[in-house]
This record gives structure tokens, sequence and C-alpha cells, in this order.
């Protein structure tokens, strides 16, 4: 459930409109019900009143100051009152103290301009930015000189139900952060395999080409030196003689004394040196 803030109401007579806790007056005999008050000196119009209803009390100069205390829930707090016109022999000044949980919280004056009209719906007490917690006001006369009327209407607080739900700006720079982070990872895990693959791979060393010490040139062999080669093989006296070409196998050949002897292979050309002859 999103937060909600509502706006309750304490009214004087009937006390909160949703949990219907009553205000405490103090002292009690000290204050009468409005609408029928017989010994009242001031009578607003019961019409304009909240709920038709108001309490009436009055602090006379050099007596007891008179109070009344509002517990509630929330997170502000508005009280009203109706302020009569200047009278004769009567007190019809505002001189107010309150009270927040123990803690002085400000006070309220007022004098009426008008001799004929009452003043309705008067802010008295305006407390705002409050914890959303219990809370204890406590409105008191202030024990001046002046003495203070006190016509109490009814109170407003404002209470905040629900949890609070995250502003549309919040949720968008949560997905845009998170989006933003995941690229960061991608890029990181990209580099860091990239780099591992480089480290395992071979190293291939190429020596540089140098122009300055051209290599070596092997010699050639000149067709003298071949033909010098040749002439010492003559000098030496060998003669080398190629062999006929045999001819095809014969089951007998004839010996020098004339006798026949059977042949099973042909012997081997052979090399004979050259003796001059």
């Amino acid at each position: 459930m999103p937060q909600v803030f509502l706006n309750r109401t304490i009214d004087d007579e009937f006390g909160d409109s949703v949990s219907g806790a009553l205000p405490t007056y103090r002292p009690d005999y000290y204050w009468n019900v409005g609408t029928s008050c017989t010994i009242c000196e001031v009578h607003p119009d019961p019409t304009l009143a909240f709920n038709h209803t108001w309490h009436d009390t009055s602090q006379l100069p050099g007596h007891a100051p008179v109070s009344v205390t509002l517990d509630f829930v929330g997170t502000a707090i508005y009280v009203f009152c109706i302020a009569p016109p200047m009278m004769t022999n009567v007190v019809t000044l505002y001189n107010l103290n309150f009270t927040l949980d123990g803690v002085r919280s400000g006070t309220f004056s007022y004098s009426p301009t008008s001799t004929t009209d009452f003043v309705y719906n008067l802010s008295v007490v305006s407390l705002e930015s409050l914890a959303n917690e219990a809370h204890t006001l406590l409105v008191s006369t202030d024990d001046s000189e002046n003495g203070s009327i006190f016509l109490f209407d009814y109170a407003v607080y404002t209470t905040v139900e629900g949890k609070p739900s995250m502003a549309v700006g919040t949720i968008v720079g949560c997905v845009v952060g998170g989006i933003f982070t995941i690229l960061l990872v991608l890029v990181f895990l990209f580099f860091k395999r990239r780099n591992k693959k480089r480290e395992s791979s071979p190293v291939l060393s190429v020596e540089p080409f140098h122009t300055s010490n051209p290599p070596p040139r092997l010699p050639r062999k000149s067709a003298v030196n071949s033909q010098t080669t040749l002439v010492q093989a003559l000098d030496t006296g060998a003669t080398l003689r190629t062999p006929p070409t045999p001819g095809p196998p014969s089951s007998e050949s004839r010996s020098p004394s004339g006798r026949s002897e059977s042949r099973s292979d042909t012997p081997p050309p052979v090399y004979v040196p050259d003796n001059g002859n």
C-alpha cells in the first residue's frame, strides 16, 4: 500500500473522528458545554461552530490556568477556537501557551477588534513536520494578569498510513545505474578474457633483417675446374671401360679348353685398369 496522508478531526464534544478518543479538560469543573451553558457570558452561533458544539472556559486574572489535552498519532496538528467580540466587563482576550510531548512549543495571543462579530475557525496552534508517531498536545491559558478566554471548538491532525513508495525519478535512477554497472562488468570481463588469451599464445621471435652485412656468397664451380679434374683423372692412366651390353643368358659357354660349361648367370662388368698397352 502506498503512503497516504489523511486529515482527521478531534471534536470538542465527540472526540477523535476515527478512534473516538475524547479531549481531556482540566480542571473539568471549569469547563462548560457551550450550547447548554446558562452561566456563560458569550454565546456564539451554534450553526457556525464545527459539529455545532464548543467548550467554554475562562481564566480570570490571578486565577489558575485551565487546559485541554489532545492525544493523536500524526505529523501535524492544528487547533481552532471561537473568538468573541469586545464586551464590557468580560475577558475576551486570548493568551495561550502549548506544550507538545512535554516540551513547550509556543504561545498565542489575540485581541478582538470588533464589538459585534464573532470569529470562527480561529487557528490558535499550528505544529507541523512531526514524526508520524503518538503525540500529546497540552493547550492552556497563560496565567498572566490579563487573563484569557478559551472557547475550544475542534482540532485537525494529519496522519500517515502505508509505506512510502519510491519516486519515479528514484526508480529511473536505479534502473540506469544498474544497466551502467552491468555494462562495466561486461567490459571488464571482455578485456580480462582477451588478455588471458594473449598470455597463453606462443610468442614468435623474428630476427630483424640487416642490410649492412649481406650474407657471404658461395663460390661457383667453373667449367675450368671441371676440365682440370678430368685431365687429372686421365693422367693417372686409368681407363674406364664400359662393358658390353649383355645378351640373353645362354645355358652353355665354352671354356678355353673346349669343354662346355654350364653357366647360371652372366658375370658383372669389371673395371680393368689400362697399363698403357
